[in-house]
């Protein structure tokens, strides 16, 4: 079995994916760069090509996997990662959209954000609430 990740390496792979969208959403025009922002967001976790193996960047760069538990702890795929990224994906969504969204977000977003964070360091296993509708987890890559 292997050891379940660190929070604060999984916030900070959060902080280092939420730059990237930042940045693609701020360097391509408008619809486009929050577009593809937004799919990283959601998709980034089932990376399976070429050095990822379920991993967004942030992850990769914090030696952190998602792994899918109803398939035999394999890295999570695209499905797994659009399921465990929804909660996140919301705010995420929200952003996109100027004002209106942002107040959204603010609003619903935020607060969903906090939650799953409490959720990761409150429950024994780490899981937030999009582990849980994604049934992942997230476990630290020896020697990766």
């Amino acid at each position: 079995m292997r050891p379940k990740a660190s929070i604060t390496n999984r916030i900070v792979a959060k902080i280092i994916d939420i730059i990237i969208v930042v940045a693609v959403a701020v360097i391509l025009p408008y619809p486009l760069g929050p577009l593809l922002g937004f799919i990283y967001s959601i998709l980034a976790d089932g990376m399976n090509h070429g050095p990822f193996k379920g991993q967004s960047i942030g992850k990769k760069i914090m030696k952190l996997q998602v792994v899918s538990l109803k398939q035999e702890r394999m890295p999570a795929g695209y499905k797994d990662s659009a399921f465990r990224n929804a909660p996140v994906g919301v705010a995420t969504f929200f952003a996109i959209i100027p004002i209106w969204g942002w107040i959204i977000l603010a609003l619903i977003g935020l607060p969903l954000m906090a939650i799953e964070i409490y959720l990761m360091v409150r429950i024994d296993t780490g899981h937030r609430l999009g582990d849980v509708m994604g049934d992942t987890e997230v476990i630290e890559v020896r020697g990766a």
